[in-house]
């Protein structure tokens, strides 16, 4: 059994801590489940704009809520999900961020603040993003 670290998440793959990965950075984290057919749906967007931002270091990382890490990272493969992802199998970060559903879209300024929140990447996410790229 693996240890949720203090925000509730484990990393599905190497590389730093969710914690360590977006600190003091502009963050879009996208919230999904396997089960979730509206996420299969959004994830190419999700896979679009985090290619589209690494210019503007923005970090997107997928996040997996509940159990299931191999489902999850069958998904993600299946799905070409280049990005970093982690898992919540206790809902913690989710709930700490108001994701209440998936797929849920998150942008945090670089003071880990909630600026955005809404079903997917959109022209409202892709705004907050470019305004707390400018603070």
């Amino acid at each position: 059994m693996v240890t949720p670290a203090a925000d509730g998440t484990v990393a599905l793959g190497p590389g730093p801590s969710f914690a360590e990965l977006t600190r003091g950075r502009v963050t879009v984290i996208d919230f999904w489940a396997t089960w979730c057919e509206p996420c299969r749906a959004s994830i190419p967007k999700v896979i679009a704009f985090a290619h589209e931002q690494r210019a503007n270091d923005v970090v997107v990382v997928g996040v997996h809520v509940g159990p299931g890490y191999d489902e999850a990272l069958r998904f993600a493969g299946e799905a070409g999900i280049d990005y970093p992802i982690f898992a919540d199998p206790e809902y913690r970060l989710s709930t700490a961020l108001g994701a209440t559903r998936v797929p849920t879209s998150i942008v945090r300024d670089r003071q880990a603040v909630v600026v955005a929140s809404d079903d997917e990447i959109n022209p409202s996410i892709v705004a907050a993003v470019a305004a707390a790229l400018r603070t």
